[in-house]
């Protein structure tokens, strides 16, 4: 007698995923609403508190390829537990750090371990999606980090009101446990036959795939908008009058409020698009393009010492359009690699995403040191996102905004 897992609601597997996400961005985040303690504690400038900012994103980056490598053959499942359980681990080594190496450290610890996330939750998320719904599934089952932003700005810059920053992270070690429980209760591996049909796929033919690079490159142009935000949001309201670090937090915060709902509505737009061939790729490069003239607008109100009002209005119309982006790339993803393959597919494509968190944050930081505003940082993300549209535009079939009766009629299938 053969005994079937019961499959799971895909409502479930997003909803549990979503809370897993939100858990563990909210360590992620705490360290920007605690930069000026920690900056303080230690005597940093802002170009070396940007570096430690980078040196979660250094591990981050470096672990998404094995993470997804590894998920491949282990379990997708597995691997995302055993991430979480280390990230606890990480969080309470940063609470203790008594050094800027020792937090330095700590934080990579933390990248590290949240690198195991994304290449195989999203993996879990196509194994359970309908087809027709899959950049809605996976742009809403993303919407975790953007929660997980305003939570973790918003509790953190509260807790380091009424308690050293040290507490905070201790805190905020406990609600990834609650996330692996349910995860491990409630979502079970996908069926290991179907993840390992690679279909003669190897990780050379991955990486020699030009759709992957093409959304890899066109992706670090988000990443480094979001890490821009995420990182200096809250010091950047201090440059227009917000002193105090709970109400910079509270104002920084709502850039996360703004994520579910560009993910939700440019996953539903882009589903919608489909299916009437207009190429997902048209909706990606849309709102990169809209979230660099946002972020371009917030600079010119920097400049000018606008109000803080104006920066946040901005702030939210970036952070909408730049998640916006993640649902119809990562549908296009997974209609192109097999399910075997997929985890190390996700990996590839999101090491170089995050390229931009590395680089976005420090220069933007360097910027602030050179010209004592955050202006320049934010006219330079424009840029970059200008670039980054034009990339998209360029997914195989190059510039054509229409899908030809060919892709057409495989709509939905994968390689």
């Amino acid at each position: 007698m053969i005994l079937h897992t019961p499959v799971p609601s895909p409502y479930l597997v997003w909803s549990l995923l979503v809370y897993a996400w939100v858990a563990n961005y909210m360590i992620r985040m705490a360290l920007s609403s605690l930069l000026h303690p920690i900056m303080a504690e230690f005597g940093l400038s802002y170009a070396r508190a940007g570096f430690l900012a980078t040196a979660f994103f250094y591990a981050y980056m470096a672990m998404q390829l094995p993470a997804g490598f590894l998920g491949d053959r282990l379990g997708h499942k597995r691997v995302l537990l055993g991430g979480i359980l280390l990230g606890v681990v990480a969080s309470l080594l940063t609470g203790v750090a008594g050094s800027f190496a020792a937090l330095f450290l700590a934080r990579l610890l933390t990248g590290l371990s949240q690198g195991c996330l994304f290449s195989n939750d999203r993996v879990i998320i196509a194994a359970y999606t309908p087809r027709e719904k899959m950049a809605l599934g996976q742009g809403v089952s993303f919407s975790g980090p953007g929660l997980g932003t305003t939570l973790g700005l918003l509790l953190a810059g509260i807790l380091g009101e009424v308690m050293a920053w040290r507490g905070v992270f201790i805190a905020f070690a406990f609600p990834p446990l609650l996330a692996a429980f349910l995860l491990w209760r409630f979502v079970p591996e996908p069926e290991h036959a179907h993840m390992t049909a690679g279909g003669g796929w190897t990780l050379r033919r991955v990486a020699a795939t030009p759709e992957l690079w093409v959304l890899g490159l066109a992706g670090l142009t988000p990443v480094y908008l979001q890490f821009v935000l995420a990182t200096w949001g809250p010091l950047m309201f201090s440059e227009v009058g917000v002193t105090d670090i709970g109400r910079s937090s509270l104002y920084a915060s709502f850039q996360g409020v703004a994520a579910p709902f560009g993910l939700l509505a440019m996953g539903w737009l882009a589903d919608r698009a489909h299916e009437r061939r207009i190429a997902r790729k048209v909706v990606i490069a849309l709102t990169i393009l809209l979230a660099g003239a946002s972020i371009g607008g917030m600079g010119a109100v920097l400049a000018r010492g606008g109000s803080p009002g104006l920066v946040a209005f901005f702030m939210l119309a970036t952070s909408f359009f730049l998640w916006g982006t993640w649902g119809p790339s990562y549908a296009l993803l997974a209609e192109r690699f097999p399910p075997g393959i997929l985890g190390t597919a996700f990996g590839l494509m999101n090491t170089v995403c995050f390229v931009g968190a590395v680089v976005g944050p420090f220069s933007t930081g360097w910027l602030k040191d050179l010209t004592g505003s955050f202006a320049g940082g934010c006219y330079g993300a424009a840029v970059v996102a200008g670039l980054g549209a034009l990339l998209a535009m360029a997914y195989p079939p190059a510039w054509r905004l229409r899908l030809g009766a060919a892709l057409a009629a495989r709509e939905g299938r994968r390689v």
